[in-house]
């Protein structure tokens, strides 16, 4: 059964005997592992049930340690790192002759991240050196926010979590991709949105198109409850009066059989409460969720992708 702990010290003596442990980082929970460390690193995978052509992150103290894992950072690069880290940002940039590339997934770029959470920043610089910590979660499920949420996913394992409280930004990181001879790629939406970014650089972001690098949570099904889910523009009636039918709601519920939970109109609030709310619902042993639609604006990109991945469209 997985354990708590604050103890600094202790999961950083599990982590240099090559043991996994949860952390909180402000995206959601990571399983970590020593980057450098390949039978700790084969042992993510493993527990996690996720495909070795999934790339990990790699989670750094501060943006001094990029120079380790990448070789000819750009300007570009740079200047997001000064602007964006610590912060919810994954940059993939061109791999250093001598990183392993059961971390990259055979690919010559490696993602790097800087994590905001303080806990997490205090892990680092204690431990030392660098972290892969892909979301703590069995392969294609609900990533967790809480430690409750890791408990539930490996309630079969020794695995240490270190406790942090509950995830600030709730939804995993922007990754942008920076490599030689390409412009800069948006890989994944993240709640640090692209127009963002965008500004930052002076020029737009492309998508990741045929032929780009592969990076983390791409799957066409992925962080997805195990009851069957759908979303929606408008509601189906006959849905309404099942009580079997859990709803999520983004500011306009309407009454219902069934459980219901309304995470508002607010595009943060809502990315933050938005997995702990699939976790409750989930766990209700219903029929099936129904999951309103949020809005065509910028700011709810992230999320519309990600409930793209977990649900399937019904209208």
């Amino acid at each position: 059964m997985p354990q708590l702990t604050t103890d600094l010290d202790l999961a950083c003596a599990r982590l240099r005997a090559g043991h996994l442990l949860a952390l909180p980082t402000e995206t959601v929970y990571g399983l970590a592992a020593d980057a450098r460390n390949p039978d700790a690193v084969a042992k993510v995978f493993r527990l996690k049930g996720r495909p070795s052509s999934n790339p990990l992150i790699v989670h750094l103290a501060d943006a001094a340690q990029a120079d380790d894992w990448a070789s000819g950072i750009g300007p570009a690069a740079r200047q997001l790192m000064t602007r964006f880290w610590p912060g919810p940002l994954t940059l993939v940039l061109p791999a250093a002759d001598w990183v392993p590339r059961s971390i990259t997934a055979g690919q010559d770029s490696v993602a790097l991240r800087v994590p905001a959470h303080p806990v997490a920043r205090q892990l680092l610089e204690r431990f030392g050196g660098a972290l892969v910590a892909p979301s703590a979660n069995r392969y294609m499920s609900i990533s967790p926010t809480s430690s409750a949420h890791v408990q539930q996913q490996f309630a079969d394992s020794d695995l240490l979590i270190l406790e942090g409280g509950e995830c600030q930004v709730g939804l995993e990181s922007t990754i942008v991709g920076l490599l030689p001879g390409q412009p800069p790629r948006l890989l994944r939406e993240g709640m640090l949105a692209a127009g963002v970014i965008e500004l930052e650089l002076g020029q737009p972001l492309q998508g990741g198109g045929a032929g780009a690098v592969r990076a983390p949570g791409q799957h066409h099904r992925h962080y997805a409850p195990g009851t069957p889910t759908w979303r929606f523009r408008q509601a189906p009636p006959e849905a309404l009066a099942d009580p079997q039918c859990g709803w999520l709601w983004c500011g306009d519920a309407r009454p219902s059989a069934g459980p219901s939970l309304d995470l508002g109109d607010d595009p943060d609030q809502y990315a933050q409460a938005l997995y702990a709310a699939l976790y409750r619902l989930d766990n209700l042993g219903l029929q099936r969720l129904l999951i309103q639609s949020p809005p065509e604006q910028e700011a709810w990109a992230a999320i519309r992708d990600r409930l793209s991945r977990a649900s399937t469209a019904l209208d």
